[in-house]
């Protein structure tokens, strides 16, 4: 989580304070293409309503994060939830501290590009994706009568 929001907001003010807002530099042309963008809105750039549920939501999230990593965990599920976490308070600090998200990585080609995103954006979506594949995929349903891996080692000596 730390390392996330670290980079996070360290490259926030790389941006800030090496480009003007909307100013874009290619670093691979045409797919990687550097910006400082503001993002007034949620996810995606998508509006969803008053500006006030841009900062509740987001604390909902990480509440819900937060009270997933208090229930026993694998580690790579801790981990998972660890770099939501650090991409859900990048953005949070910037929503809070500036009233609006600072984004700066625009993919594409040619005039099709992806939303503008930043790394605490490709942290959440990274991690939740990897998430779902390893709960649809990877991972067997329990039987009723089955013990839960908390409880398995919990009876360990």
């Amino acid at each position: 989580m730390a390392a996330v929001l670290l980079l996070d907001q360290i490259s926030k003010v790389l941006i800030v304070a090496n480009l003007d807002l909307n100013e874009w530099v290619t670093w691979i042309d045409p797919v990687l293409k550097v910006t400082h963008a503001h993002n007034y809105r949620g996810i995606f750039s998508l509006s969803f309503g008053p500006q006030w549920l841009y900062i509740i939501l987001p604390m909902v999230a990480v509440g819900f994060v937060i009270y997933l990593l208090l229930r026993p965990q694998p580690k790579f599920v801790t981990v998972l939830l660890g770099l939501i976490l650090g991409g859900g308070f990048g953005n949070f600090i910037d929503r809070v501290r500036l009233g609006y998200v600072i984004d700066w990585i625009s993919m594409g080609v040619r005039t099709w590009r992806w939303a503008t995103y930043n790394i605490a954006d490709s942290s959440i979506v990274i991690a939740v994706i990897i998430l779902l594949i390893t709960e649809f995929f990877f991972t067997r349903p329990k039987k009723k009568d089955e013990p839960e891996e908390a409880d398995l080692e919990a009876e360990k000596p």
